[in-house]
């Protein structure tokens, strides 16, 4: 985005991950704990460095750095923000959180990887396939198909176009 401008190579969900950055670095200041800033920009930089090249990994992304944007806004940071980021990959947000509760109830069963099996979309923006395992057997399978891409989604007011 420059001048107000949306940047034309940029995608929406580039455009959303760029929207939270700037969000989080304006209220990062009302932290309290010069520690929870820390915490803050070190979780930004891992997120920045995950690549845009894979829809899952967008999703990854976006999840994390929304969920981000809500502890910043609440000027408290909680789940996995009240720790430094891992040096290895991250697990997809519901699956880090189900662990966290396992972990603080040890009734709850541990999260298993839930990320789909498949994710894809038509290159016209037209279709979309993501298919997933359930749990004790099984694979739920999604496909969404519309006359309109997929990749422009903006929401004006309460319309959505």
């Amino acid at each position: 985005m420059t001048d107000g401008k949306i940047d034309p190579n940029i995608n929406g969900d580039q455009e959303e991950f760029a929207h939270a950055i700037r969000d989080i670095t304006r209220e990062a200041l009302h932290l309290e704990s010069i520690h929870d800033r820390v915490r803050c920009i070190a979780w930004i930089e891992k997120l920045i460095d995950i690549p845009d090249r894979e829809n899952g990994l967008t999703k990854l992304k976006n999840d994390y750095i929304q969920y981000l944007r809500l502890m910043v806004k609440g000027r408290q940071l909680h789940g996995p923000f009240i720790h430094m980021p891992p040096d290895n990959d991250l697990v997809p947000l519901p699956e880090k959180l189900g662990n966290e509760m396992s972990e603080t109830i040890p009734e709850l069963p541990r999260m298993g990887p839930i990320a789909p099996i498949i994710t894809h979309q038509s290159k016209d923006g037209r279709a979309h396939l993501s298919a997933q395992r359930i749990p004790g057997g099984g694979i739920f399978c999604y496909l969404a198909v519309s006359p309109d891409a997929f990749t422009e989604f903006q929401i004006k007011g309460n319309e959505v176009p």
